[in-house]
């Protein structure tokens, strides 16, 4: 599994949602986007969970968070490679 990682946290709305949605339509099989956006996008998550995917939320700190958005189906792989990472905040 490797992580494609996108930045958003300088966007202001709504392009973080526009780039987050254009990095997953391009998003390899197999693959993980890693998000960096400084608050939780809640309106995104109920359209992930519609489009079959899946997403696991790291927040670091007030204005920093990490969001690791996967296919459902990849769970497992998603675990396995998260884990074997060993992802930790960061600063």
């Amino acid at each position: 599994m490797e992580f494609v990682a996108v930045d958003v946290s300088e966007l202001a709305p709504p392009e973080p949602m526009s780039v987050i949605l254009t990095a997953l339509a391009n998003l390899e099989q197999g693959d993980c986007l890693l998000v960096t956006h400084r608050r939780q996008p809640f309106p995104l998550y109920e359209k992930l969970i519609q489009a079959g995917w899946a997403y696991h939320c790291q927040v670091h700190n007030d204005d920093h968070l990490s969001l690791f958005i996967y296919r459902k189906i990849e769970q497992q792989l998603f675990e396995q490679h998260f884990n074997a990472r060993n992802f930790q905040p960061k600063g």
